[in-house]
């Protein structure tokens, strides 16, 4: 039998056999059915980008290949392949391992096939993950430096439009760091979700999918107004790329990350993501004695297990609460 692709060897009459008849419920069939699932829900699937790519791939391999003989041995032998091919880190490994355990899963919600070979195929150790980092007062004031100094070495006459956007940057991170937003919630705000009079901003797009408010306090409404002074835009990418951000949206960029690790190097702040501005802001609530469940609530975790992680912060909270079992004096 002739390959489909050129990637495929020819196959032997065994192999035919394994592969099954022309009717049976393919691979390809599958990733097809779960490929239109994704593209139909992007609330779901907001990564519209890299599940499709992963899909693709499977599909390739593995297209023609009957979905219910697939054993979790190849499966497990072609992820190792690809692993050492192109010295893929455990974690893109897992990923493709989930995106094809999902296309299974998929398939059985739709009663296509009855078995899930992926889901027995072990994940590759990451080790302790991504450390959460709470960024030091030292450490915010050298931020700030550095930021401060590239808005002041754009001229406001000569340079109008590089000093904006550099004042934006600014603004970009006083705004996640005092409003504990997410970077998907915080760059997909629009205009009119901000209410000034409320001191609320409402997210449409969160991690949870559900539509919640963010808490204004009146630095964040400050550093607002600014951005809505400086009237930037976001920018078609190319002639052939437009822009698709809606039009009233409230950054005038939606990726921050060559500006962002540039200004922490010259800050020489090291192991921060743009994602701990949001550890940072938790702790300090907790620091400064806030309750947890308003901590729960400004931050929009889903439950008050996430907002523990928090609770180590404050030991002068658990003193003064025992302070109750002082003898009287």
């Amino acid at each position: 039998m002739l390959p489909a692709t050129a990637k495929r060897s020819v196959l032997t009459t065994a192999e035919v056999a394994v592969l099954g008849d022309a009717n049976a419920m393919t691979v390809a069939k599958q990733c097809d059915e779960f490929e239109r699932y994704v593209k139909a829900h992007p609330e779901e699937y907001r990564d519209q980008t890299n599940p499709p790519k992963r899909i693709a791939e499977i599909k390739t391999m593995f297209g023609d290949r009957d979905a219910t003989k697939l054993k979790s041995s190849e499966i497990e032998d072609w992820l190792h392949k690809i692993q050492e091919e192109r010295d893929l880190a455990n974690a893109t490994i897992n990923k493709m391992r989930d995106t094809f355990s999902m296309i299974f899963k998929h398939g059985k919600r739709k009663d296509l096939v009855n078995v899930n070979p992926a889901a027995d195929v072990p994940l590759h150790d990451v080790g302790a993950g991504i450390v959460e980092r709470i960024l030091s007062v030292d450490e915010e004031k050298r931020l700030r430096e550095v930021l401060q100094r590239k808005i002041d070495s754009h001229d406001s006459i000569k340079q109008p439009e590089l000093r904006k956007h550099a004042i934006h940057r600014l603004l970009e991170f006083e705004i996640s760091l005092k409003s504990g937003m997410r970077r998907s919630e915080q760059y997909n705000l629009q205009w009119g979700d901000v209410d000034f009079d409320r001191h609320i901003m409402r997210l449409r797009k969160t991690k949870n999918g559900k539509p919640r408010n963010a808490y204004m306090i009146d630095d964040v409404a400050v550093a607002l107004r600014q951005l809505c002074d400086l009237d930037l835009e976001r920018r078609d990418r190319s002639g052939s790329e437009p822009n698709r951000s809606p039009k009233d949206v409230v950054f005038a960029k939606a990726d921050n990350k060559k500006w962002w690790q540039a200004a922490l190097d010259l800050a020489k702040i090291q192991n921060y993501r743009w994602h701990d501005n949001r550890h940072t802001f938790c702790s300090r609530l907790v620091q400064a004695g806030v309750h947890l469940k308003v901590v729960q609530e400004a931050a929009g975790h889903a439950s008050i297990a996430s907002t523990m992680r928090y609770a180590h912060f404050a030991p002068s909270q658990v003193v003064d609460a025992m302070a109750v079992l002082n003898a009287k004096r």
